[in-house]
């Protein structure tokens, strides 16, 4: 009776432990899932907000509805580094070309940078914000959306192409900052002075001591 109460308390511990276990950059990578949210919008709340996501492992769709419906296509697994965009105007396809530091957000859809910022922008606060459930748990719709924030993170900006082949790259792990090395004096100059100032201590003449005789 005490071993079949140990082993009860021991599956317990164990299960438990195993549901606080952070998913893996594998099985973000792997995962197929749909999560929607539906939320008050602008004009007092008479138009709805729609945030969704739909991902089948590489493949991520997600779209976007506050005035007008607005949708991202990214496939973190295709190169070029890219992102399709579907708007009221059409399809257009950015292309990126260069590391994203500055934005304007009211430059036209095929600018990538433009079109990376509103969607991070996007997930973060129509969807990170109000998701719920444990971020960390894949089967949360909080889990769902940072599984997805942390691949196109990785995709667009760090221009990381991953496959489902190989070793997945850590997801979790930030890129370093690097920072501005600290300005020197050129050694030349330095050598310079002591030379210089060797030179007029050599061309200085030597004091000559006086003699007395009595």
């Amino acid at each position: 009776m005490a071993f079949i109460k140990f082993s009860l308390v021991f599956i317990f511990i164990f299960s438990t432990a195993l549901a606080q276990t952070r998913f893996s950059s594998k099985s973000c990578l792997d995962s197929t899932y749909k999560m929607k949210m539906i939320q008050k919008g602008p004009l007092f709340g008479l138009l709805k907000q729609e945030f969704q996501i739909d991902k089948k492992n590489c493949l991520i769709h997600i779209l976007h509805h506050k005035y007008f419906p607005k949708e991202w296509y990214i496939d973190v697994c295709r190169e070029p580094v890219h992102i399709k965009v579907t708007s009221a105007t059409g399809v257009d396809v950015a292309k990126k070309d260069g590391n994203c530091l500055n934005v304007d957000k009211t430059r036209d859809t095929s600018d990538f940078c433009s079109q990376y910022f509103n969607l991070i922008d996007v997930i973060q606060d129509d969807g990170l914000i109000f998701a719920e459930g444990d971020r960390d748990n894949l089967s949360s719709a909080h889990g769902k959306t940072y599984c997805t924030y942390l691949l196109i993170k990785k995709y667009l900006n760090e221009s990381v192409i991953f496959s489902r082949y190989t070793e997945v790259p850590d997801i979790f792990l930030e890129p370093l900052k690097t920072t501005p090395a600290p300005v020197t004096l050129p050694a030349e100059g330095v050598e310079g002075k002591k030379e210089n100032d060797g030179a007029k201590l050599e061309a200085s003449p030597p004091v000559s001591k006086k003699t007395t005789t009595i």
